[in-house]
């Protein structure tokens, strides 16, 4: 992949976070986790900032969740602390002090979902696909996916989709309230940076406060369910179903599971 896993670009008191990994659609790679986790950690101590867009850069994908080939050479430890990794800076993206928008085209997919739903606004294109793909692959949505899917669209749907592993077309999900805004293709940056603008018109402080007080409700219940989705998730780690998922993904067959 590129020298540069994440790309963040400033304007008009926005900042534009641009994933990085073209060739892969934005897979999410150790090494492109880990720049994102430190450009969210400059971006959390900004005092003057007053929103921030993630999008998919040069990428068809806004993220096609999970690097799966890199993920196939990983041992036990190496994934469960890659996935540790990715839990906590996607909580670290849900507890920016500013508005976080999420710019979505192509997938979102898995953890490229994950990411999208711990931004506090989606802005989806018409064409793109958006959903948590996980069992599919013989593991579980393992940084968020369960407990944020469930706050926006209901235990049930949750259950269906996740259950599913189904992904939605943008006018389906803004439906069930999965995004807020779907727009024409090609134009999810440009739509997310004007809703950003919008927002920056308004006075900081009271933006800031504004989502730490809708994020106090169920604060405690959201932790305690991530915490709980943790614990499960690793419980995934040690089946032959989930090498049997990633050997299909290799091979691009379809995986045949026998719940070992």
């Amino acid at each position: 992949m590129s020298q540069t896993g994440v790309i963040v670009a400033y304007k008009n008191d926005c900042a534009i976070v641009n994933l990085n990994n073209p060739g892969r659609a934005n897979a999410l790679s150790r090494f492109l986790v880990e720049e994102l986790a430190d450009h969210v950690e400059r971006l959390s101590q900004s005092d003057t900032l007053r929103a921030v867009v993630f999008t998919g850069g040069e990428s068809k994908a806004f993220c096609a969740g999970a690097d799966l080939k890199e993920r196939r050479m990983m041992d036990e430890d190496q994934i469960v602390s890659y996935v540790a990794l990715l839990r906590d800076t996607f909580t670290k993206i849900a507890e920016l002090p500013m508005p976080t928008i999420a710019a979505i085209k192509g997938l979102a997919l898995g953890g490229g979902c994950e990411l999208a739903l711990s931004c506090d606004i989606r802005v989806m294109e018409e064409d793109a696909f958006m959903g948590l793909t996980e069992v599919s692959w013989g593991i579980i949505p393992g940084a968020g996916g369960t407990q944020r899917l469930s706050q926006l669209v209901g235990a049930g749907k949750a259950k269906e989709l996740i259950f599913s592993a189904r992904s939605l077309r943008a006018h389906e999900a803004e439906k069930i309230g999965l995004v807020e805004q779907v727009c024409g293709v090609g134009e999810s940056e440009q739509k997310a940076l004007e809703l950003a603008y919008e927002i920056s018109k308004n006075a900081p402080i009271s933006v800031r406060l504004a989502k730490a007080a809708i994020h106090s409700y169920n604060a405690a219940q959201l932790e305690n369910g991530l915490n709980a989705e943790w614990s499960y998730y690793k419980q995934t780690i040690p089946t032959r179903d989930r090498l049997e998922g990633l050997a299909a993904f290799i091979e691009k067959r379809s995986p045949v599971y026998r719940g070992e």
